[in-house]
């Protein structure tokens, strides 16, 4: 386990979030707008789980003891189980899921760390399962 951060899933950012990322329904918004779409509060656009970086306490490439100057983002993956809306308190759950060694197209040797993190609410139910894949080239 790399990490467990608890945080709250708040209107304002919501709000924040969805202008930043240029996410225009009203559901965002507007609580009235989200109900009359079934949602019980204002709902979070699908990639506001990336916002828990700012709760992280951390940092995966320190503890997995990695030279951040060979460091790559390789790739980000959602699955959503349900709605997350203004009022939840998320966990995020972060672990190593899987290490992987191969041969670079240029010769040298990748080592892909891909990082699972659990996004499940107050009552322990999984709303998203997040996937990030690092990269460190060789030296």
């Amino acid at each position: 386990m790399l990490d467990t951060v608890t945080f709250p899933v708040e209107a304002g950012k919501i709000r924040e979030f969805a202008r930043a990322t240029l996410a225009t329904s009203p559901i965002h918004e507007d609580p009235q707008s989200a109900a009359e779409r079934g949602f019980a509060a204002v709902p979070a656009p699908p990639t506001f789980a990336v916002s828990v970086a700012h709760h992280r306490t951390v940092d995966e490439a320190s503890a997995l003891g990695l030279d951040l100057r060979r460091v790559l983002h390789g790739e980000a993956a959602w699955e959503f189980f349900k709605p997350v809306v203004a009022g939840d308190v998320l966990t995020a759950h972060r672990e190593v899921a899987d290490v992987i060694q191969r041969e670079g197209g240029r010769g040298g040797r990748m080592t892909m760390i891909i990082i699972r993190t659990d996004f499940t609410t107050a009552d322990g139910a999984l709303a998203i399962r997040q996937s990030d894949t690092i990269i460190e080239r060789a030296a």
